[in-house]
Formats: C-alpha cells, sequence, structure tokens
C-alpha cells in the first residue's frame, strides 16, 4: 500500500514539472491535446496544489521583468487600468532617471556641452517629486529631457552610472522620448516591460496557462522563500536564479554587486531544504553587457579574469566558472542560460531550452537517464 501511494506521489510530482515546463512553450494542436489530458488527471486529486517556481536574485537583475514576460508570452495582456499605472511608472522613470543625471554631473564636474540646458536642468532641480504626472503635466518636460539627452556632458554622467544608482531602463525611454511625450500616449508592452516600480510586492504571483494553475514565489531565499515552500513540500521546485551579468562593476551597500549575488547563490546551493529543487541560472542582461564591457574593464573588479575583457563570450565563460566554483562539491542540478529579459523571443526561446533542462531533471530522477 505504501509502495502504491510513494508510486502515485513520484507520478504528480514530475507531472508538476512536466506542466510546468510546458506553460511556457506556443500553443499548438498536439500540446493542447497533452495539456487535457495532464489537466484531466491533476483534477482527479483536488488536493494537488498549484505548480510552483521561485524567482531569487536581487530586483536590478530583472526580476521583475521575468514576472512581466511571463505573463505576456502566455497571452495575459495587461488592462487599460494597469496601463495608465505603468504610464504613471514609466512618467516617473524618466524624471526621476534624468534628476539623477543632473546631480551625478554637477557631483562629477562634468561641464556641459551646450550652455542652454543649464536652464533645462534648473527645471528638474525645483521639481517637486510628490506631483503624479499625467500627459498633459509632463509634455512641458520633453523639450527639456530631450536636449539634456543629446548633451555630452549627460551622456558622459551616463557612462559613469555604475558609480551610482540609476535604472537601466532610462536610456531606452530618453530615446523615445518623443513619442511617450505624446498626449495620447499609452505604453506599449515593451515600454512595460522597461518600466521600473519603485517598491514591488513580493507577495506570491498566481497564472492560469492553459488551465492549469502555477504560482511564482519571488523573494529573498532565507527571509522568504524557504517558509513559503512548506506549503508545498510534495514538490521539488525548480529556482530560477536571476543575475545581472551587466552588475560586475556597481557597488551597493559597500559590496560588490556581483559578488553579492554569488553569495546568495552559495547559500540557496547549500540550504539542506532545497537539496531536491533544481537550480536554473539565468545570466541576465546580456545586452547590457555586451555594451559595459567596451569601456569598463572587468579586471578591475575581479583580478582573476584572465581572459580578453572586451570580448563577451570570455566575460560569459568567467560569470559562468565564477558561479560555478561556489556550487560546492554537491551533485544538484544546476543549468546555465544567457538572457536578456526585456527581449520577448529570447525569454521565449530560454523557457524552450528550460524545457530540456526540467525533462532531463524528471528522467533522472526517474532512473531513466
Amino acid at each position: 500500500m505504501f509502495a502504491l501511494f510513494d508510486a502515485k506521489e513520484e507520478i504528480y510530482r514530475n507531472m508538476s514539472l512536466y506542466k510546468l515546463s510546458q506553460c511556457f512553450l506556443p500553443d499548438t494542436s498536439d500540446a493542447r491535446r497533452r495539456s487535457r489530458e495532464i489537466d484531466a488527471m491533476l483534477k482527479r486529486d483536488r488536493r494537488m496544489p498549484p505548480v510552483v517556481i521561485t524567482l531569487e536574485g536581487s530586483d536590478r537583475g530583472g526580476i521583475s521583468t521575468f514576472l512581466k514576460q511571463m505573463r505576456l508570452i502566455n497571452g495575459k495582456e495587461y488592462n487599460h487600468k494597469e496601463v495608465l499605472e505603468f504610464r504613471e511608472v514609466i512618467y516617473d522613470n524618466i524624471i526621476q532617471g534624468m534628476g539623477v543625471l543632473v546631480q551625478e554631473r554637477k557631483k562629477l564636474g562634468i561641464p556641459l556641452h551646450n550652455s542652454t540646458n543649464e536652464m533645462h536642468e534648473m527645471l528638474f532641480e525645483s521639481l517637486d517629486w510628490r506631483v503624479t504626472l499625467e500627459p498633459c503635466t509632463f509634455q512641458p518636460y520633453v523639450e527639456a529631457i530631450d536636449s539634456l539627452w543629446k548633451d555630452s556632458g549627460i551622456q558622459e554622467a551616463h557612462r559613469r552610472r555604475s558609480n551610482f544608482k540609476l535604472y537601466e531602463s532610462v536610456k531606452y525611454f530618453f530615446n523615445n522620448i518623443h513619442r511617450i511625450g505624446q498626449l495620447n500616449y499609452l505604453p506599449y508592452n515593451q515600454d512595460i516591460l522597461y518600466a521600473c516600480k519603485v517598491r514591488e510586492n513580493l507577495g506570491d504571483h498566481y497564472f492560469e496557462l492553459r488551465d492549469s494553475p502555477f504560482t511564482v514565489i519571488k523573494g529573498s531565499v532565507m527571509r522568504y522563500i524557504l517558509p513559503k515552500l512548506g506549503k508545498y513540500l510534495d514538490i521539488d521546485t525548480p529556482i530560477f536564479y536571476i543575475i545581472g551579468s551587466s552588475d560586475y562593476d556597481k557597488i551597493f551597500c559597500g559590496d560588490n554587486c556581483l559578488i553579492q549575488s554569488m553569495n546568495t547563490f552559495e547559500c540557496l546551493c547549500n540550504s539542506k531544504g532545497l537539496l531536491n529543487c533544481p537550480i536554473i541560472l539565468l545570466f541576465n542582461k546580456m545586452d547590457l553587457l555586451a555594451e559595459k564591457i567596451q569601456t569598463s574593464d572587468i579586471r578591475k573588479h575581479f583580478p582573476e579574469f584572465q581572459g580578453d575583457p572586451h570580448r563577451q563570450e570570455d566575460v560569459q565563460e568567467f560569470l559562468v566558472q565564477s558561479f560555478q566554483k561556489r556550487k560546492g562539491n554537491n551533485s544538484r542540478n544546476i543549468f546555465y542560460h544567457m538572457t536578456t529579459a526585456v527581449d520577448t523571443e529570447n525569454v521565449r526561446k530560454v523557457f524552450e531550452s528550460i524545457k530540456v533542462d526540467i525533462i532531463t531533471c524528471i528522467l533522472k530522477d526517474s532512473q531513466l537517464l
């Protein structure tokens, strides 16, 4: 009797992982048929909890962007109210981003190329940050933002952004300022992917994909994920660990951001409560890494780097090896992928590869591989 029960539990666990692997694939007739078969099986036992995955890493690494991509890839568009909320966030990102660049330019002693931009800078220095911006109140800032962004002084401050906190997305918004500054502006999905909320909800994110429920848990491994997993003890929860690959030259709270990420990953790998969880490492921000290595030498922050600091493949290999060393001697399943979270097609292809990773875990657990 106990053997039969264990076999049933094993089937449910494997079916949960398999179902997760199907959630991120394009919908086809064959996939729909398999999905219906799996749904019917799972509905026979209403005690079966949702498929669970966890997203771990810093917000600066791109967790929030991945959550938005997961929603969009699976066909759940944002409603009009949500779009308006993101428009407000985008306005705020732009205004605050330019305000930071104006402030830091002066601190760094970088001269403006166009002296008339001094007047535009005053506009941001006297701004009331408590004001909620609408299209009509945002439009007066459009000309000032466009002029300042074209100034070599502001551009130089932006190139030195590793020395201060600045949303990476502001470059995208500045380059699209005339479209965003129109009175009838409503954010595209791509705009929403770049939008950065100051405070994100760290609670569970529940999705219904093809009538199959799953929960995404986002937050700190030690403070948030481990207590939450108590509800899902029958499931070997896949962990997506997101790394900001371009953060190798950034300092936060006195520590290098990439080293902070490595330290958290090491704790994750050696946590007894997560020994059965496959870990999928997502080296994110490949687009920003390609840009960063042209001007910022990784050897200044990681002297042990031996390759060409301006060759992306060498930097990527170094990142993988650095995290691999933190794994230690345990035999847990760890997979690696290079991603750009704001690129929908890239994320779609990565999830197709993750399907193979998850199926590999299933076969190993079943001793078929």
